[in-house]
């Protein structure tokens, strides 16, 4: 039973490592005055595609999350969309 119940621990930590970032617990989590890098990490540390002041992630299901920036780079505005 132990051994079972480790296992099952390892699968879970697995796929909570594998979920994709692009969800509303973390859309909530972004706020305005942050820096590009701070999102980064909520976002698991990938990058984001960049046009001019957007930044969008792009999720599963075309979900997305867009941020735009000022000019130091910090998070003035987010959308979500798809979810």
């Amino acid at each position: 039973m132990k051994r079972f119940c480790g296992i099952a621990i390892v699968c879970l930590l697995v796929v909570a490592g594998c979920a994709d970032p692009v969800n509303v617990a973390n859309f909530n989590r972004i706020e305005p005055g942050m820096s590009v890098k701070d999102v980064e990490a909520i976002m698991g540390g990938r990058r984001p595609e960049s046009y001019q002041t957007l930044k969008t992630w792009r999720g599963s299901n075309s979900r997305t999350i867009t941020i735009e920036i000022d000019d130091r780079g910090l998070v003035v505005n987010k959308t979500r969309d798809g979810f």
